[in-house]
């Protein structure tokens, strides 16, 4: 099923209450928890709690969950190693800490990236093992079980119970940001000359569902082979979102005076259809429309050929003494301002057509088509 698909309603109500369904989750992981230590009663068995608290606290995401539950298993088990072989083979008490502190100091010189969690979970398990050196392994051993049973756990009742997606989460971003942008967009051309409408909410909500996006990926790897095979894509995508923001900054600064407003409405006229793109794909995103929508055949060259139309009825109106007299005066003559204004829209054009073709490319892929049907998404 397509990550664009229309969620079911379980999904669904399961995204909308997230928060509530997370603690509910937890507070299940740790009844298990509990009832294994009434059961059996392994020794240290705090640790394994912890290890359930440590890992899901802050991950509601499945893919999130595993990650942190794979890194904190892979951690425990080599620090542990180590820890233990150095309490069974070693007898002197300064040789014992010095190869701690060694071991200790060349992770954290190497930790960093991805896998920063696993190295911090080697580090503190070695100390944690050697403790005071007292050659009793039979602790660190227990030590060790209760963190993977913790681990194990945590990844069960993440993927089995009420699970929250991070594709369904990752699909609602995108399609806030691409909708605060199609509202932004629209807006704009509508409003009058000098207008003073603040854009700055919508465009920050906009860039803080990219930066969530962005957040999701390694969640999205664990939930989704496709997106793991396209998730240079993934970060391209954010990027170009980020760019279209960009540009949509700076409609906001562009000013006219009364008396140039048709000029500039024939230009807005035709940019129009950018926000009417945007929010039909922002519908498509959302799971609202069963296909993707298609784009004009070569937009931004069909935008451009119609913008310099406009600008050329539009530029008509202005003599050449009149041009020749603002600039005399200092002001910049009307045609200067109405080519920058085409080219804002023209470089607007170009973005949204990015943003179809990455997601184009995302719904195909899910579809299992072939490499070769891989397009832009634009109509033929």
């Amino acid at each position: 099923m397509s990550v664009f698909a229309p969620a079911t309603p379980f999904a669904d109500f399961i995204y909308r209450h997230f928060r509530s369904v997370h603690a509910l989750k937890l507070g299940l992981a740790l009844l298990v928890a509990v009832t294994i230590n009434a059961i059996w009663a392994p020794p240290h068995f705090i640790w394994s709690m912890v290890t359930i608290v440590v890992i899901m606290m802050s991950l509601p995401q499945v893919g999130g969950a595993i990650e942190k539950s794979l890194q904190r298993a892979i951690g425990t088990c080599l620090g542990s190693a180590y820890g233990v072989m150095l309490v069974a083979t070693v007898d002197s008490y300064w040789l014992i800490m010095s190869l701690l502190i060694l071991a200790v100091s060349l992770i954290c010189f190497i930790s960093a990236g991805r896998y920063s969690y696993a190295y911090l979970v080697s580090g503190f398990t070695i100390i944690i093992v050697v403790g005071d050196a007292n050659h009793d392994t039979s602790e660190a051993l227990w030590r060790t079980a209760n963190i993977l049973s913790g681990c194990v756990i945590a990844i069960l009742v993440s993927l089995f119970i009420f699970p929250i997606k991070a594709k369904q989460d990752w699909r609602s971003q995108l399609t806030h940001a691409i909708d605060n942008m199609a509202e932004v967009l629209a807006q704009h051309l509508k409003a009058p000359a000098n207008h003073d409408l603040d854009f700055r909410a919508k465009l920050e909500a906009a860039m803080k569902a990219v930066l969530t996006q962005k957040k999701l990926f390694f969640s999205l790897e664990w939930e989704s082979k496709t997106l793991k095979k396209h998730k240079v894509l993934l970060s391209q995508l954010a990027n170009k979102q980020v760019r279209l923001i960009t540009l949509l900054e700076l409609l906001p600064l562009t000013r006219w005076q009364e008396e140039d407003k048709d000029a500039y409405l024939q230009i807005n006229a035709v940019a129009s259809e950018l926000a009417f793109y945007l929010q039909q794909l922002a519908e498509f995103v959302a799971g609202k429309a069963q296909q993707l929508p298609t784009l004009p055949e070569c937009l931004e060259q069909e935008l451009q050929h119609r913008l310099q139309l406009s600008l050329a009825s539009a530029t008509t109106t202005a003599s050449t003494t009149d041009l020749d007299a603002a600039a005399t005066d200092g002001e910049v003559p009307q045609g200067f301002a109405l080519t920058g204004y085409s080219w804002l829209i023209y470089q607007l054009a170009i973005a949204v057509e990015a943003l179809y073709e990455d997601i184009a490319i995302i719904e195909i892929a899910y579809n299992k088509q072939p490499a070769s049907q891989i397009t832009s998404g634009k109509a033929d």
